[in-house]
């Protein structure tokens, strides 16, 4: 990795306290302006129907994405019009539609959703094609709405119409976590009659356990249910068990396999936790079962639901588990919750400690990695001014690793201001870089954005010009530009090329060169990283003092 010799470039004092400020926003004005002046009423109707152009649908999909919140409004009065035309749409493009729409109906402000006619989005539901994706984005108003009429026709879909997935149902759901201005006797008990549905269970169960927790009822919701929880926790230690002894009892296809799982650990975790809570003794069978389970999630749920009974083996299975990177965090709430925190040996308290549970537990999400690392290590804390946060947080590089017998693998992810890992190989980068790839990976900004090389309009054409100019006077040769990206004012551009008969992309705003081999067979950069890379050094370089950053 390479870069020019001129100083990299510095801002004003009123750039660094715009750029402090960054955070998501998902539209410009000038896009909001754009907006205005084209019918939302005549993008929709150009979705639906059998004579649907995909191409023109994939356009006005962003346009529509790129909407103003307000309106979402017009997307469902202009479904609910053309209502007949639904059911011969093509489904994969109402999913496209009812992403766009969930997106902007959650950056609306509460007056605009509580707005939401709920009748009409019940009534687009029920002229969908069956096999529409996305249906949950299409109705997560009916909860966000929070009204005793949204909330009682949501329970009825979550029996009749249920999700596809317990994601989607977790995903339909979550307003009611994040909210207290609904009254639970709307949705409870009449929706636990949907836990029938495995995509439903879970995501249901954790909203009773949350409601329960955090005292906003008396009684669990499901308190009357013990028995019928316990069959089916069970029933579930059983199938998770016959899976321990053949992965293959889930099916032969990888994707298939993963699904099943994490449905099956995911609704006996939320079954552990919902009957500890309930605190009936007959649970204690079948949460000894559970217990045997290799899994350390379930494992954890199942302790800690035990300790709450108060049964010895599950509070000093708690203690053994808070050696597990994965489980930590979680044993720890447990034990704090339950009165014997003190008891965790202190070397799992730490920071860093905290720092490596994270990255563990956000690997071992099916979404993810879906299996908890073999192993991590901090390899790196600084105290950074990082994007969107006003003050300095501490980030933390952490290494991990999987050891999968012939194969071993293993990368860099950050925690502290965000979790996350990337694809591309980072072992071998300056630390300072990899901060930065995070950086520029996790910063959202009107003013931050790229456009691809096909996409390039006359103006745009010309402002590359000088800067294809700037790489060839490098020296490098096949040089073939592929995306234009802007950052507050600069523009900068990004090639693939050959450098000594070797590959490699290079990005340049014409002050700035940063230069990436791509002759590494696995796992190397691509042009997302290198762009990530160049804005994260820039809003770092920014952020912090930059002797400091230096020699943090």
């Amino acid at each position: 990795m390479t870069g020019d010799d001129e100083a990299p470039v510095r801002y004003s004092w009123v750039a660094v306290q715009s750029l402090r400020n960054i955070a998501p926003a998902k539209y410009s004005s000038a896009n909001e302006k754009s907006l205005m002046e084209i019918d939302t009423s005549a993008l929709v109707i150009s979705l639906l129907g059998k004579n649907a152009d995909p191409v023109i649908a994939a356009r006005n999909l962003r346009l529509l994405g790129d909407a103003s919140p307000v309106e979402s409004s017009e997307i469902l009065e202009s479904l609910f019009r053309e209502i007949e035309l639904l059911s011969e749409s093509d489904p994969a493009i109402l999913g496209g539609l009812f992403l766009a729409f969930q997106r902007l109906v959650a950056r609306c402000s509460p007056e605009h959703i509580a707005a939401l006619d709920t009748y009409k989005i019940e009534a687009v539901d029920r002229n969908l094609p069956p096999s529409t994706p996305n249906r949950h984005r299409w109705l997560y108003p009916l909860a966000a709405v929070k009204t005793h009429q949204s909330l009682q026709a949501l329970s009825k879909i979550l029996m009749d119409r249920p999700p596809t997935t317990w994601v989607d149902t977790g995903q339909l759901l979550s307003p009611l976590f994040l909210s207290k201005n609904w009254d639970p006797a709307d949705l409870f008990p009449s929706a636990l009659a949907a836990i029938e549905h495995r995509s439903v269970a879970s995501p249901l169960l954790d909203l009773a356990n949350f409601l329960f927790r955090s005292s906003r009822v008396a009684v669990h919701p499901a308190a009357d249910r013990c028995e019928a929880l316990c069959q089916l926790l069970g029933h579930v230690v059983g199938r998770l068990s016959r899976f321990e002894e053949d992965p293959r009892f889930f099916g032969e296809r990888v994707d298939e396999v993963q699904r099943v799982l994490g449905e099956a650990v995911a609704l006996s975790v939320s079954l552990c936790d919902a009957l500890g809570l309930i605190g009936s003794d007959i649970a204690s069978g079948k949460l000894h079962q559970a217990l045997e389970l290799k899994h350390r999630r379930v494992q954890t749920e199942a302790a800690g639901a035990l300790a709450r009974l108060g049964v010895e083996l599950g509070r000093q299975r708690l203690l053994e588990l808070a050696a597990e990177p994965s489980a930590r965090l979680r044993v720890i709430s447990y034990a704090e919750e339950l009165g014997f925190v003190d008891a965790i040996d202190d070397q799992y308290k730490t920071p860093q400690a905290t720092a490596e549970a994270d990255l563990a537990l956000w690997l071992a999400q099916p979404q993810n990695m879906g299996a908890p690392p073999t192993s991590v290590e901090v390899v790196d804390s600084r105290r950074l001014y990082w994007p969107s946060f006003d003050s300095p947080v501490d980030c933390y590089l952490v290494k991990f690793s999987y050891d999968l017998g012939q194969r071993h693998y293993s990368n860099i992810g950050i925690t502290g201001p965000l979790v996350h890992t990337v694809a591309a190989d980072l072992t071998e980068l300056p630390v300072d870089d990899i901060y930065s790839i995070y950086a520029g990976w996790q910063v959202e900004h009107a003013d931050i954005f790229r456009v691809d090389a096909k996409q390039w309009n006359a103006a745009q054409q010309r402002l590359v010009k000088p800067l294809l100019e700037h790489f060839d006077r490098l020296g490098l040769d096949q040089i073939t530009p592929t995306t234009l990206g802007f950052f507050v004012g600069e523009r900068a551009l990004i090639v693939r090329a050959i450098r000594k008969d070797e590959p490699c992309i290079a990005i340049t705003d014409g002050a700035e060169t940063i230069e990436v081999s791509t002759s590494q067979p696995l796992r190397p950069f691509d042009t997302d990283d290198l762009w990530h890379l160049y804005l994260g050094r820039k809003l770092l370089r920014t952020f912090n003092d930059q002797e400091d950053y230096d020699d943090a």
